[in-house]
């Protein structure tokens, strides 16, 4: 996975936080308990909750997507952003392959809990009709409802009142170059899917004893038009090259993706956090997306030649997230490789950017939650004792009244993970954390 969105999209179901491509080294929680003399424990002593304030949103490894909103506002160019985040990596035209499979509906490929999809779905053409296809010919058309299952492991496909069962099937539907490309032009839904489709195919079929669907679209064409990583609208506001910059590094990551073909999920990327949200012509044909479609176009030559990221000459992964607290991450830090273009700079840009709503956030600690993460029996004071590079918070020291102390420590993202989850709201934007006030 991935990347930090600018904002929250989430599929019902499918979790409520950003997975990352690179995530698997998540360190584990450290508690040391050690006891000092004290005074006796008084109520004044036990604070009923702490306030945990702090800034910036995600993982904070790469491009700082508010900062490069501010730094495109500022004139610096595409390339001048992507220097400055991915030091010492470069950009330039590479040949790329036409086509990507995104999963929409299925089994999570991953391994990750609350991701995934289950039970039966169903696909509806809007505006026009489709054609079923298996094994080379037409098996039906139609312009209802397309109804899938799964039974005894395999496909079930209902049009009609007929019932067709293949291991692979592929629907089409008019206006498109695969079926009747001089029809009106009709969009694909998919039920328990967050997005719509208008280009591409449909691949179905079963994996995990559930519906897999599958949209292989052009890379360069509608799965770039139809991620929804950045807010188009900063295009109408000085961000056209923070615009270009996200279409580089978006390219970047499906093109090393679509070196990885999954065979749970018969896809190269799946459509949400754990990869890149895709929500096809739902973003395409947004109010302002003629501005990130002009941004991808600007970096492409070809269906199948365009700009990416790379490093030693060979294109990289690149991460991005949404803010920082005033400075990068070194990848290590977060996670546990060191990435060489992934390197802690400094990010003044995204604490002065229009419309940041996570240049300072807080949460709220209860008592109890303290008493979970430290695991005292009492928490009487929270300290940061430790910080990274980029200032996010590496340790953390709890005492009791008693004397006791214990400490969280971690990688970022673990501290984000771990401390996050013991707030009331059940989260915290970053790890970069300013302070802890006891209430």
């Amino acid at each position: 996975m991935s990347n930090q969105d600018v904002t929250s999209h989430h599929r019902s179901g499918r979790g409520a936080f950003r997975l990352l491509a690179a995530a698997g080294a998540t360190a584990a929680l450290a508690l040391g308990l050690t006891v000092a003399p004290s005074a006796p424990a008084t109520a004044a002593d036990v604070p009923d909750s702490f306030t945990i304030s702090g800034s910036g949103y995600g993982h904070g490894v790469g491009m700082a997507q508010y900062g490069a909103y501010q730094m495109a506002r500022e004139g610096r160019s595409p390339g001048q952003i992507l220097g400055h985040y991915y030091q010492g990596a470069r950009n330039g035209a590479v040949r790329t392959p036409r086509d990507i499979d995104v999963q929409v509906y299925g089994p999570d490929p991953y391994g990750v809990d609350g991701y995934g999809d289950s039970g039966p779905t169903r696909i509806d053409v809007k505006g026009g009709t489709w054609a079923l296809q298996a094994q080379g010919r037409t098996v039906a058309r139609g312009s209802g409802p397309v109804e899938l299952s799964v039974r005894r492991g395999g496909l079930v496909v209902r049009t009609d009142g007929r019932t067709h069962r293949y291991d692979r099937m592929w629907l089409l539907w008019s206006g498109t170059p695969h079926y009747r490309p001089d029809a009106a032009p009709s969009v694909a839904h998919v039920r328990g899917a967050h997005g719509s489709y208008r280009w591409g195919r449909l691949q179905l079929s079963a994996s995990a004893g559930v519906p897999n669907v599958v949209n292989r679209v052009p890379l360069n064409g509608a799965y770039l038009f139809g991620l929804a990583e950045m807010p188009a609208s900063w295009g109408a506001h000085g961000g056209r090259a923070a615009l270009e910059a996200q279409a580089i590094v978006a390219r970047s990551f499906a093109l090393l993706r679509s070196g990885q073909w999954k065979a749970r999920c018969r896809c190269h990327v799946v459509d949400d956090v754990r990869d890149q949200h895709f929500s096809g012509f739902k973003n395409e044909s947004g109010a302002s997306a003629g501005h990130w479609i002009a941004a991808v176009k600007a970096t492409r030559t070809s269906l199948t030649r365009a700009r990416v990221l790379t490093w030693s000459g060979r294109p990289v992964e690149a991460h991005y997230f949404s803010s920082s607290g005033g400075r990068t991450a070194h990848s290590e830090d977060v996670w546990a490789s060191e990435v060489p273009y992934e390197r802690s700079v400094a990010d003044p840009y995204s604490l002065r950017a229009p419309g940041n709503g996570h240049a300072s956030w807080s949460r709220r600690l209860t008592q109890k939650g303290a008493q979970r993460l430290f695991g005292l029996s009492e928490v009487a004071s929270i300290k940061i004792a430790d910080r990274y590079r980029s200032g996010q918070v590496a340790v953390l020291v709890a005492k009791s009244p008693s004397g006791k102390s214990a400490t969280v420590r971690g990688s970022a993202d673990h501290i984000r993970s771990v401390v996050g989850k013991h707030t009331r709201g059940g989260n915290v934007p970053s790890s970069w954390i300013d302070r802890v006030r006891s209430n």
